[in-house]
């Protein structure tokens, strides 16, 4: 019998907010919770999930399978350290790795979500290419981190926008709705105040489409994560986020955690060691666990016999 799984995919409008980080670690919390969790590294430019959890062996990778050197993800998954959970790597050798044409781009979403895991952490690349969209979308949620920097929020916006249009796009060529991508880019180029107004003018021409368009964006899931949370200001920045995406990207946003800044965890970094795994009793491993609870209740169900314990 096919085992209940869960797809997790964490990314981030930009560099350095530490989605890597959350990956690697979140990734960990899991296969405790789920005792059966791949971690895929997805950064397609520039993968260092395997440095995160120390993993210093080379192996198989995910340009193996790209390359049809290996027939399934399955195959290129490697054990970690850590009981529960295997990964995936990913390729620094394969230069066109970051640019995944619309077959392979196919196959890897296929393999992913046929993977015989009860979880599936995929790590992804920064910023908006359709290859980093495409995966975020096949998630049960999206996880997307920001830290609290003018650019780092800017550039979230920008990552939901960007999600935003995609989902429309793909439902608008499912639906047949017509003269979509005309209306898109009219859009972009005077672009009304919000989302819902595009919706409402969509709706003006064809009332089905709007009621279509506004079902996709609130079947699409997605949670925030704040990270590197430094005073009352930073804490109260995720509220202030989700309020305004509700508002005007019309999505299903959730909070789901806000990380405290750690300066120890440079130094986990540095040793190639997981921080949560380090400083288990730190505020910042108390959160991440929290975060593997949350979406692990929320994930199908695993019997109670089949979790490891923290100590296996």
């Amino acid at each position: 019998m096919k085992q209940p799984k869960a797809i997790w995919a964490i990314g981030g409008g930009k560099g350095g907010t530490g989605k890597t980080f959350l990956s690697a670690n979140l990734a960990i919390a899991l296969s405790v919770e789920r005792g059966d969790v791949v971690a895929i590294d997805a950064d397609l430019g520039g993968p260092n999930l395997h440095t995160l959890l120390g993993v210093r062996e080379n192996g198989r990778d995910l340009g193996d399978f790209v390359r049809n050197e290996a027939a399934r993800l399955e195959d290129i998954a490697m054990p970690t350290s850590f009981p529960g959970l295997r990964l995936v790597r990913g390729s620094e050798n394969t230069l066109f790795l970051a640019n995944l044409n619309h077959y392979r781009k196919l196959k890897l979403i296929r393999q992913i979500k046929s993977l015989p895991a009860r979880g599936v952490v995929i790590d992804l690349g920064t910023g908006s290419a359709y290859n980093t969209l495409d995966l975020f979308m096949i998630a049960s949620p999206g996880i997307l981190v920001v830290t609290p920097e003018p650019t780092a929020i800017e550039n979230a916006y920008l990552f939901l926008k960007s999600c935003a249009l995609r989902v429309l796009k793909v439902y608008a060529r499912h639906f047949g709705i017509p003269d979509f991508d005309q209306k898109v880019s009219q859009w972009l180029e005077h672009p009304p105040t919000t989302l819902r107004k595009f919706k409402e003018t969509l709706a003006a021409g064809d009332g089905s489409a709007g009621q279509v368009l506004i079902a996709a964006l609130n079947n699409f899931k997605v949670y925030l994560v704040i990270n590197k949370a430094r005073d009352r200001k930073d804490i109260h920045l995720g509220h202030s986020i989700v309020d305004v995406v509700r508002k005007y990207f019309l999505m299903d946003i959730n909070l789901l955690g806000t990380i405290p800044y750690d300066e120890r965890v440079d130094w986990s970094l540095k040793r190639f060691s997981p921080f949560a795994f380090e400083h288990p009793e730190s505020a910042v491993a108390r959160v991440i666990r929290s975060m593997a609870e949350r979406l692990s209740l929320e994930a199908p169900p695993v019997k109670p016999e089949e979790r490891l314990s923290p100590q296996a």
